[in-house]
């Protein structure tokens, strides 16, 4: 009797081992579609309940790492940022035992992304030569300005002062005239003092 039960439990214990197996081998392989298929998201969850049941799947763990660093590697590219884009699929290259279609996608992409940011680089760099030489003409454009309002004042204040003296030339004649005629008329001003005399007495 002790020997049938005994029988039995291990018979169980195979089934279910058995069946434990089919599920994790299941899921791998739907993991691996879900991958291949860039359904990165249903990859990780089908791949991780692999690595629950079987902690030791080389194939399971490589393939949840190229899920996770291609699913990275595409949210840096709709950033635009592709340095760090290309960093995740070159670890790609060197995970072993993963899918070899990944593998392959990801030399080609970082191939594609190194272009995308030699292209990215050059723009940049054309941008800011524009920038720096709009800002030089700004520069020359104001100094330009600058000197043309000095040299207006400069002319605006010689014009005041050649205006001032022609007034101060025009003032000087007629006090000399004023004066001749003080010398040439000295009776006129005695009759005058004469005239003034007689009147107070």
């Amino acid at each position: 009797m002790k020997k049938k039960l005994l029988l039995i439990l291990v018979l169980i214990t195979a089934l279910t081992s058995g069946c434990s197996k089919v599920a994790v081998n299941s899921s791998l392989i739907k993991g691996q579609e879900k991958l291949e298929s860039h359904k990165y998201d249903e990859a990780l969850t089908l791949l991780s309940q692999v690595l629950n049941e079987d902690s030791e799947n080389e194939s399971a763990r490589a393939m949840y790492m190229q899920a996770r660093k291609m699913q990275s590697a595409e949210n840096y590219e709709k950033k635009h940022d592709y340095e760090k884009a290309i960093k995740e699929l070159d670890s790609i290259v060197n995970i072993n035992e993963g899918s070899k279609q990944i593998k392959r996608e990801s030399i080609n992409k970082k191939a594609e992304l190194e272009k995308l940011q030699e292209t990215a680089e050059k723009e940049a760099l054309e941008r800011r030569e524009n920038a720096k030489e709009a800002s030089e003409k700004d520069m020359n454009k104001l100094e330009s300005e600058i000197i043309y309002n000095n040299k207006k004042k400069e002319e605006q204040k010689k014009q005041e002062t050649e205006e001032s003296n022609k007034e101060e030339s025009i003032k000087e004649p007629i006090k000399e005239e004023k004066t001749e005629d003080e010398e040439d008329n000295p009776q006129t001003s005695t009759d005058v003092q004469l005239k003034d005399t007689s009147e107070n007495e």
